[in-house]
């Protein structure tokens, strides 16, 4: 059985002024594959991942997602979350609430679908929709084994628990495509290690 394309890069180009930073790229990624962009610093990894986002716009090309041109398309209009490397949480929120923040800030229609509650009655939607937020949050937390830390301040979170919050954040979204702009460069070797193997392992739990 052939392998289903996830992503397809067609012919990519990125410029900043002069220079070309990602020249006539092609790249095929697959569904459920684990793939990883190495190169040295300004290679255009970085670029290539938001281009994927789409928080860049190529300059020539198209980035193609499961079969459709999304190469103009903002990133909320994307099957994708993307974790960069300063992970974003809001110093302000638990935990519990940082995991949850994407799927409160969805429009009703969205979240709706997104739990299929469709013939749910409407006096009963609200109610419905709030357990399953924190059900889907506490189950993104449990994935990354955060479990116990809802209502922790993100200050008072390891580095390393700090990326799995971020992680857990992307995930409880469901995405198809989930990706990791060097996710783990501001841990030391030891917890950079362990996150490698745990990354791995939720690659392959999740799909």
């Amino acid at each position: 059985m052939d392998k289903k394309v996830i992503i397809e890069l067609i012919n990519i180009t990125k410029k900043f002024d002069d220079d070309v930073i990602v020249d006539d790229l092609n790249l095929t990624i697959y569904e459920n594959e684990f793939l990883t962009l190495l190169g040295p610093s300004g290679c255009g990894k970085t670029t290539t991942l938001r281009m994927i986002g789409g928080f860049e716009k190529a300059d020539e090309g198209q980035v193609i997602i499961e079969g459709k041109d999304f190469t103009g398309l903002e990133p909320y209009a994307r099957p994708i979350h993307t974790v960069f490397q300063k992970y974003a949480l809001f110093p302000h929120l638990n935990v519990i609430d940082n995991v949850a923040f994407g799927l409160k800030n969805r429009n009703h229609e969205y979240l709706v679908k997104f739990f299929k509650l469709e013939d749910t009655p409407k006096k009963e939607l609200k109610k419905q929709l709030s357990l399953l937020i924190q059900k889907a949050a506490q189950e993104a937390l449990a994935s990354v084994n955060l479990k116990g830390f809802e209502t922790r301040k993100i200050a008072q979170l390891s580095g390393g628990q700090q990326q799995r919050v971020a992680l857990a954040r992307a995930i409880v979204n469901k995405p198809k495509i989930l990706l990791l702009d060097e996710p783990l460069a501001a841990l030391d070797l030891k917890l950079r290690q362990k996150m490698q193997y745990e990354l791995k392992e939720m690659q392959q739990k999740l799909g």
